[in-house]
């Protein structure tokens, strides 16, 4: 289940058709999609074109290794900026055209470019989506995030993500097609392309802290995004596989201070890395589906890391919620639709998965990255959806 490549996707997109979507608040230019941020801080984002000219893209040996990432973070002066669009004006039509339907403007409540706050620094985390599935998914998590105080940076990796990358120009970039569908050798491909990518995105930041532009056209930054990385705090974020990634990445990398898995398994075997051979030293938090505890494929790797993991671990399951309520699936679903999308999302209210996620994962930052002992982590659960696992 949470490795399967699931038709996800196009059936995700399909949904902005609706313009009756929970949550949503009209607003110029579009429909509003997502619900709103948890947090006080007004968001601001901006998108980046990133090459690793250093290495050989696995997919494509003839080319680099490239990237589009986008990052949200704490803004001010928002009202001089527009609206994000969920997916941009560029994206769109070559979606419309591959679906036959129109869509129309989705927007979120990030603002384009807004200057970010420079009064302070802020922890910055990285989200990789699940597997084939864009970064886009993970807009509603990434804003949640940063109006609460964090740089969050969401990542689509080139020739995995469907049902395409857009790159500037509007040039669309689909996934490789394996030879043997969506198996082992393909899956193990990926996730070390994966690693790379977190790794890469990392010291990219690196460079925009230190004063350069990481942007493959040297497209113009927000002001002071660069100043506002605090580089010594990193948590790392994924849904499904990402999830898995987001482990593996922190095991790898020890400029990863915690980390929280979203319905995701954490390996299968030796192959798709060493966080459950070999455990990890720093905090992890899972976070599970009704349906991902009742189907079960997930415990195996899971008891094992378990079993190795050395650093503070917490199991915790959500109640009537299914694998892709961790992403924004459930609030671009219409509430006609829901029965229909039954096989991805649950019953659970869209908006309180979103309230639910949010405070969970923003409580595991805040404890691990913050070092508050505030958080609903450090106290007895009182939501009745939540119950802990281990």
């Amino acid at each position: 289940m949470v490795f399967r490549r699931a038709a996800v996707v196009s059936m995700s997109v399909c949904a902005l058709v609706a313009t009756s979507v929970g949550g949503a608040d009209a607003g110029p230019g579009g429909v509003g999609v997502l619900p709103s941020p948890g947090g006080a801080v007004p968001v601001g984002s901006t998108t980046l074109h990133l090459v690793d000219a250093g290495r050989q893209d696995p997919f494509q040996p003839d080319r680099s290794r490239e990237l589009m990432v986008s990052v949200f973070y704490p803004a001010t002066e928002v009202h001089r900026y527009p609206r994000a669009h969920y997916a941009s004006t560029e994206l769109i039509p070559g979606l419309e055209k591959e679906l036959g339907v129109e869509l129309p403007g989705a927007l979120t409540h990030a603002y384009r470019g807004a200057p970010a706050q420079a009064a302070s620094t802020y922890p910055v985390v990285l989200y990789t989506p699940g597997a084939g599935v864009s970064r886009v998914l993970g807009t509603g998590l990434a804003e949640d995030l940063a109006s609460r105080g964090y740089v969050v940076v969401t990542v689509d990796h080139t020739y995995e993500t469907g049902p395409v990358v857009e790159f500037p120009g509007g040039r669309l970039v689909r996934p490789a097609l394996a030879p043997n569908g969506f198996d082992t050798a393909i899956r193990e491909k990926y996730i070390a392309a994966r690693l790379l990518d977190l790794r890469f995105v990392l010291d990219s930041l690196a460079g925009l802290a230190a004063g350069t532009n990481p942007d493959a056209e040297s497209d113009p930054l927000p002001a002071d995004l660069g100043r506002v990385l605090d580089l010594d705090r990193i948590g790392a974020v994924g849904h499904s596989s990402g999830g898995h990634a987001a482990v593996e990445a922190m095991h790898e990398d020890r400029r990863i201070d915690a980390a929280v898995d979203m319905d995701g398994q954490i390996g299968v075997d030796e192959a798709f890395g060493r966080a459950v051979t070999e455990g990890v030293d720093r905090p992890t938090l899972v976070l599970t589906s009704a349906q991902i505890e009742e189907v079960g494929d997930a415990n195996p790797s899971l008891d094992a890391f378990w079993q190795r993991a050395t650093g503070w671990k917490r199991h915790l399951a959500i109640a009537d919620s299914a694998h892709y309520d961790f992403t924004d699936m459930a609030s671009l679903v219409p509430a006609l639709a829901r029965p229909a999308a039954s096989t991805y999302i649950g019953a659970i209210e869209p908006d309180r998965m979103a309230s639910l996620v949010g405070d969970y994962v923003a409580a595991m930052f805040d404890k691990f990255l913050r070092e508050r002992t505030d958080t609903v982590l450090d106290r007895p659960i009182t939501e009745p959806e939540v119950r802990t696992i281990r």
